[in-house]
C-alpha cells in the first residue's frame, strides 16, 4: 500500500504543487520526515531520481535489484542517514581490488585545517592509496554499481580509496564534511562542492575490532566482507549533520581493508 496515497488530501496537494514548482524532491522528504511520516518520504525519495539534489537508496524494499547484482538492506537510521548494505561486493572484487592498491600503499593522510594541504596526523594510522575514477575495470564496476545504487552521477565522487589497518590501527572520531567555519574548507571545497554522501565497503574480514563506530548515535558496524556502508554527511536540507561524527574501532586481530568514496555536491574535477 502507498504511504504517499495515505497521506492527508492536504498533503497530498501540497506535495503536488511543489513538485510542479520544482522543489528538489529531498527538501519535500525533510518536511515529510519532520512530521514522523518516514514511510511516505522513503517513497518520495524512491520516485526522485532526476529531482533530487543529494544521493539516497530506495528504501522501500529490503531488496534492492541493480543491474548486476542484488542488494541487501541490514539496517537504515535516519537521523543522520545510515544503511548498512549486504553483498554489494563480490569475495573476488574485494580481492581484485586489494590487489590493485596493496603495491601501493603509503601512511594516510587527513585534511589539514589551516590549508587544506594533507598531512600525517596521529589521529589516523593505517595505510591507504588512491585511485583516479575509472583508472581499472574493477573501480570502473564498482563506481557504476555505487552510482546506480545511489543514484548519484559518478563524476560527483572523488576517486575510490583503499585502506589497510593492521593492529591497533584506528581513525579516531571525525567527520567526512568540510566545515564552513575552517579556513581550509574554501581550498577543498574548490573542487566539487561540499561531501555530501559517504560509502565505505569492507574488503575482508576482521576476527576483533575494525567497527565503524558513530559515537554520538551509540552504535557500531562491524565489518564483513562485501558489505557496505553509506551515510549522508548533509541532513535532507542539504545542512552538514554534526551526528555524522564517526571513527574507525583500533583492529585487534586481523587486518582490515576498506574501500571508501566520497560523494561531491558537484561534479569533481
Amino acid at each position: 500500500m502507498s504511504a504517499l496515497k495515505n497521506l492527508d488530501p492536504d498533503w497530498q496537494d501540497w506535495l503536488k504543487v511543489n513538485i510542479v514548482n520544482g522543489v528538489p524532491t529531498n527538501k519535500l522528504a525533510a518536511s515529510l520526515f519532520a512530521r514522523g511520516w518516514s514511510d511516505a518520504a522513503f517513497e518520495l525519495m524512491s520516485k526522485s531520481n532526476k529531482t533530487a539534489t543529494m544521493p539516497f537508496l530506495d528504501l522501500t524494499k529490503n531488496h534492492i535489484d541493480l543491474s548486476d547484482r542484488r542488494v541487501s538492506l541490514l539496517f537504515t537510521c535516519y537521523k543522520p542517514f545510515v544503511a548498512v548494505i549486504d553483498n554489494f561486493l563480490s569475495p573476488e572484487e574485494c580481492q581484485a581490488l586489494i590487489n590493485e592498491a596493496d603495491a601501493k600503499l603509503r601512511d594516510s593522510r587527513v585534511v589539514n585545517p589551516d590549508d587544506g594541504t594533507f598531512v600525517i596526523h596521529p589521529a589516523r594510522t593505517s595505510r591507504s592509496t588512491g585511485f583516479q575514477r575509472g583508472e581499472a575495470n574493477i573501480i570502473k564496476t564498482i563506481e557504476s554499481r555505487i552510482a546506480e545504487l545511489l543514484h548519484w552521477p559518478v563524476d560527483h565522487g572523488e576517486g575510490l580509496q583503499v585502506l589497510r589497518y593492521e593492529d591497533g590501527g584506528e581513525y579516531r572520531p571525525h567527520y567526512d564534511y568540510f566545515d564552513p567555519a575552517k579556513k581550509s574548507s574554501s581550498v577543498v571545497m574548490a573542487k566539487g562542492g561540499q561531501r555530501v554522501g559517504t560509502f565505505l565497503m569492507y574488503l575482508s574480514d576482521v576476527d576483533a575490532g575494525g567497527a565503524t563506530r558513530f559515537p554520538n548515535m551509540n552504535f557500531e558496524v562491524r565489518p564483513k566482507m562485501g558489505s557496505a556502508l553509506y551515510f549522508a554527511n548533509t541532513d535532507l536540507s542539504g545542512e552538514i549533520d554534526g551526528q555524522t561524527l564517526h571513527s574507525s574501532v583500533p583492529v585487534t586481530q586481523g587486518v582490515k581493508y576498506l574501500s571508501t568514496k566520497w560523494l561531491r555536491e558537484k561534479p569533481y574535477v
